[in-house]
């Protein structure tokens, strides 16, 4: 009985002591997550304006718009430049890409067959490049920093939208090539 006695005064100390360290731990951590919470919702000198906002660039200038107007508003984009930079995050599996009617992801090798494009105009193939947007598409957070008195965008996906053409080559509308997550 003696025997008995130890053995169960053996385990029962071990079992007791990992108990209270567990739900000290645990304690702790919560503290931790209460206090990290504060902290976020502390800042008051900024409040959210949009958690989801949708922009649009357009890359074809509008007939009705004058060359003047069209260049005051498009000034320095190179779209070569944002266009090499998400194919190649997206061909180098940095990033990935997603139909924009099924939000599906997207293999490397269906981005490279979009990208490779068989024209309506007598079957010809042609490889999709900057110069073939229309419509640069962003989803943007945005946040007021009442301090500041400035807004800032954090953007969190670009799409992109190509020109869809007829047989002369007249312009249609836009067609959608993919989009990125950014975040």
């Amino acid at each position: 009985m003696k025997n008995m006695s130890r053995t169960i005064n053996k385990l029962i100390f071990p079992v007791v002591a990992f108990s209270f360290l567990w739900l000290f731990s645990c304690t702790n951590q919560e503290n931790k997550t209460v206090e990290n919470a504060d902290l976020a919702s502390a800042d008051t000198t900024k409040e959210m304006w949009a958690e989801l906002v949708e922009s649009k660039t357009l890359l074809i200038k509008p007939d009705s718009w004058e060359d003047e107007y069209w260049n005051s508003v498009n000034k320095k984009m190179d779209k070569n430049k944002i266009f090499a930079t998400l194919v190649d995050a997206v061909i180098t599996g940095k990033k990935q890409a997603y139909d924009l009617f099924t939000d599906s992801l997207l293999s490397i090798d269906e981005v490279r067959e979009k990208l490779e494009y068989t024209g309506d105009t007598e079957n010809a193939a042609k490889k999709i490049n900057a110069e073939d947007l229309s419509v640069i598409r962003m989803r943007e957070k945005w946040t007021f920093d009442k301090v500041k008195f400035k807004i800032e965008k954090q953007v969190t996906r670009i799409d992109f939208l190509i020109k869809k053409l007829d047989e002369e080559g007249q312009y249609l509308g836009d067609r959608p090539l993919f989009y990125v997550n950014l975040n």
